[in-house]
């Protein structure tokens, strides 16, 4: 009787542990995904700021991810065919000329970049956008309108946000259930795991910068599960003393296409 007592505790514990690995998990990813917006909305308002300068730039192309897939169009009431939703990206390259804090002219070309769909439909191949870029960096930059969008954060990333907040309270679900049904130990799990989660998203970027310098350029990348096409940037330096082109030409052919791979 003693060691079937002693067994059904250690499984209660285990159980217990296991819901709240599982909370701390989906908690934590939800989180990531909060901290996510949080950068986002940060990058724009400092590209937005005092330490950022608009230019013109030119656009090199408009296109959809996945290719080939058509704008939303309003389903017929009555049919036997089965439909498929996908998820559809905006994606808009550019080029332009800027002026960098040391007197540098530079140009920089960004492919395949993600915008707002609202900033997409506004654009024409070929039409001048106005782009904000930092003096001292002109290769982090953003199309002004899409910045000003993302300043609004949450309210501008309204199903991202809603994605967090589903994982963030499934998390706490398993958290509770783990004390209701099994052991403390799943809600002490839990609590540290997200503690140091949520510590992780605050300062450890700063952590890894003063710890070791060459991870300065890595934590500029956003750290988030759900950032993708973020583009690819191109930059040449054309010397000081140069005017900057009113009709850039892209930095690459545009028949140049790039491939990457990352791990």
């Amino acid at each position: 009787m003693v060691f079937w007592s002693n067994d059904l505790e250690m499984t209660s514990l285990a159980y217990g542990l296991l819901l709240g690995a599982v909370g701390a998990g989906l908690t934590s990813f939800g989180l990531s995904i909060c901290a996510s917006i949080g950068y986002t909305a940060r990058n724009a308002r400092e590209l937005l700021g005092s330490k950022g300068q608009e230019v013109q730039a030119k656009v090199l192309g408009k296109e959809l991810s996945p290719k080939d897939v058509q704008l939303p169009q309003q389903l017929p009431q009555h049919t036997d065919q089965s439909y498929a939703f996908t998820r559809t990206f905006y994606l808009v390259s550019y080029v332009f000329d800027a002026v960098r804090a040391d007197g540098v002219t530079c140009r920089v070309e960004v492919r395949q970049r993600k915008v707002p769909s609202s900033v997409w439909k506004g654009l024409t191949e070929g039409d001048a956008v106005a782009v904000r870029c930092l003096s001292d960096e002109p290769r982090r930059c953003r199309i002004t309108k899409a910045a000003e969008h993302e300043t609004k954060g949450f309210m501008a990333m309204r199903l991202r946000a809603a994605v967090a907040f589903i994982f963030i309270a499934l998390g706490i679900v398993a958290a509770v259930l783990s004390v209701l049904d099994h052991h403390v130990a799943g809600i002490i799990l839990w609590g540290v795991v997200v503690f140091f989660s949520a510590l992780w998203q605050l300062t450890g970027r700063r952590l890894l910068k003063a710890l070791c310098p060459c991870f300065g350029k890595l934590s500029q990348r956003p750290w988030s599960p759900l950032f993708m096409h973020a583009g690819y940037v191109l930059c040449k330096e054309l010397g000081k003393d140069v005017k900057p082109s009113t009709e850039p030409e892209p930095v690459l052919p545009k028949d140049v296409e790039i491939l990457s791979f990352s791990v």
